[in-house]
């Protein structure tokens, strides 16, 4: 068995040698290989790197973009460079828990189906300290713990967003195939977690397998408290932790199974039916109807006046099946 890194890196100087460092020396398991595609770095990144080459040349391999690639295109080359069995997605800036990988393997092993896993984080502050007693998921709403299991991961994706954090994630050889090319209109974790989702491949450890870094530089990164705090309600509701009360409610619920719909329209285009996207498609198109009709019974001038702004601006059209 091999393991192999992807780990995408500009302008980390800062963080990059903890971060490597957290890798080469975990539990039980040595990495076979750290796969490096630095996106034209204009700090010391590159140098930091070349450092550490000297010391683990047959594991730590750098590979310079020409341009500048964005960190979708970038994580595409370096999971598609990587050569070992399992693959683990790795940002410059966070800090793996010692048993990151031994824990992660372990879900494999227990899962024969499964081809991709992410776990949970702790939340670090750019001084290594953990800075609020909330969870990576805790702060995107993975509410785990109070999901009804087994839990539909596509279906929580597609009213929550994404809950596979790639700094988290780590997938199989095989799927590569399967997942490229990355689509343009979302990040690379993202894409990952919808199609294993789709094909029932993906799990979870709910543990804390990294420290989550929280500072200024990141490119995508986890919402303040009071933040939080505002989408609570919307985010419950969504999740169907709590029952929809004000029109306000329910007008939500109804955008996200239209957005939903599209969703599955769009993998119906790329993907063949032996994961049943067209009867996917179907339930959340009758569910779309249902919802619309306990809307007009339960706020019809509201209903209405939505409809009507709808239809004058062309928005969330639903084509007949």
């Amino acid at each position: 068995m091999k393991i192999s890194v992807a780990l995408c890196t500009y302008n980390g100087e800062k963080y990059i040698q903890k971060q490597l460092d957290s890798i080469l020396h975990q539990n039980k398991f040595s990495v076979d290989e750290i796969v490096i595609c630095d996106d034209c770095s204009n700090d010391t990144t590159v140098e930091i790197i070349k450092e550490y080459i000297k010391y683990h040349p047959e594991t730590i391999k750098l590979f310079d973009n020409e341009t500048n690639q964005g960190s979708t295109k970038n994580f595409e080359k370096a999971i598609a460079i990587c050569q070992g069995d399992y693959i683990f997605l790795s940002d410059q800036d966070d800090i793996w828990n010692e048993n990151k990988i031994v824990e992660t393997l372990k879900i494999f092993n227990e899962n024969p189906k499964c081809e991709g896993v992410f776990t949970n984080a702790s939340l670090i502050n750019e001084d290594d300290k953990i800075i609020t007693p909330l969870t990576l998921w805790d702060s995107i709403f993975f509410l785990e713990n109070e999901l009804q299991k087994p839990i539909d991961l596509f279906d929580i994706i597609t009213k929550n967003g994404n809950i596979a954090t790639g700094a988290t994630l780590c997938i199989k050889n095989e799927v590569k195939e399967f997942i490229f090319p990355f689509s343009d209109e979302v990040l690379h974790d993202e894409w990952i977690a919808i199609l294993l989702a789709i094909k029932k491949t993906l799990y979870y450890s709910t543990q804390n397998l990294l420290y989550y870094r929280i500072h200024g530089n990141q490119q995508v990164g986890v919402k303040s408290d009071a933040k939080l705090k505002k989408i609570k309600h919307k985010k419950r509701i969504l999740l169907g932790l709590d029952e929809p009360k004000k029109y306000k409610d329910y007008l939500i619920l109804s955008k996200k199974k239209w957005l939903k719909f599209n969703e599955l329209e769009k993998l119906s285009n790329t993907l063949t039916d032996k994961y049943g996207i067209q009867n996917m498609k179907k339930d959340c198109y009758e569910e779309y109807l249902q919802l619309q009709k306990k809307i007009k019974i339960k706020f019809p001038v509201k209903y209405q006046l939505t409809k009507w702004i709808d239809t004058f601006l062309g928005k969330r059209k639903i084509k007949n099946l």
